[in-house]
């Protein structure tokens, strides 16, 4: 039977040293961007030597991948454990809502690294595959079974997975964007909620379904509540 090897002191310290340049490129990238960060200045904000850097990224680019990678695992985590714990998709709406927010809340500098990334993405007159958009790809993947299994036990109507999860993607980047800009205060339960009944009640409308579930009867004047409560803090 195979034994696991034990990790040596250079081994800790690699790990040690790696996490500890993820972290400051995070901050380093998600606070000048990318074409202003530069090797040397995360060096210094991991507080390592400069050579140091390069014998475990080659370049800006392959620490700046790793990065995001680094960022995008623990998300990815969270997101899944968030939508697995959900006992119905209505519930996995919110909760995949809730745990995208509180993570960039928790972590500004990759939010930022993060949509400067898409925007290198959209404005480039040659976007290059990346281990970045293959990470957004599999979140999407994961979202768009949540909404097919959806359909498929008919909690909601049938629709094109794969729009659906864009859009729910995109609804939560723009929460946590406008919230960020945001001189107010705010209430993220709120917010959510307000976001994922809309989405809840687009997915439900169609032919075989109800638009609105029995115990929703008061849905109109919480919505209400909620529209004029995030009014009033952006004012």
């Amino acid at each position: 039977m195979p034994t696991t090897r034990r990790p040596t002191k250079e081994d800790v310290l690699s790990a040690y040293r790696r996490n500890a340049l993820l972290g400051a490129a995070i901050r380093v990238f998600g606070e000048r961007g990318f074409d202003c960060a530069t090797m040397e200045r995360i060096a210094e904000e991991a507080d390592v030597a400069k050579g140091t850097t390069y014998l475990y990224y080659d370049s800006k680019q392959s620490i700046y991948d790793a990065a995001l990678s680094s960022g995008f695992a623990e998300l990815d985590e969270r997101t899944r454990e968030a939508i697995d714990r959900a006992p119905n998709f209505r519930e996995a709406i919110s909760a995949f809502m809730t745990a995208r927010a509180e993570y960039f809340f928790e972590h500004r500098d990759f939010f930022r690294m993060y949509v400067a990334a898409i925007a290198r993405q959209i404005t480039s007159s040659r976007p290059r595959a990346s281990e970045f958009q293959a990470v957004v790809d599999r979140q999407t993947r994961r979202l768009e079974q949540a909404v097919a299994r959806a359909a498929a036990r008919r909690e909601i109507r049938r629709v094109d997975s794969a729009a659906t999860a864009v859009a729910i993607f995109d609804l939560t980047r723009g929460l946590v964007a406008r919230r960020m800009v945001s001189t107010g205060e705010f209430d993220l339960a709120e917010d959510v909620a307000f976001l994922s009944e809309l989405v809840w009640r687009g997915l439900r409308k169609g032919p075989g379904l109800k638009a609105q579930d029995p115990g929703d009867k008061t849905i109109g004047k919480r919505e209400k509540g909620q529209r004029k409560g995030i009014r009033d803090r952006d004012t």
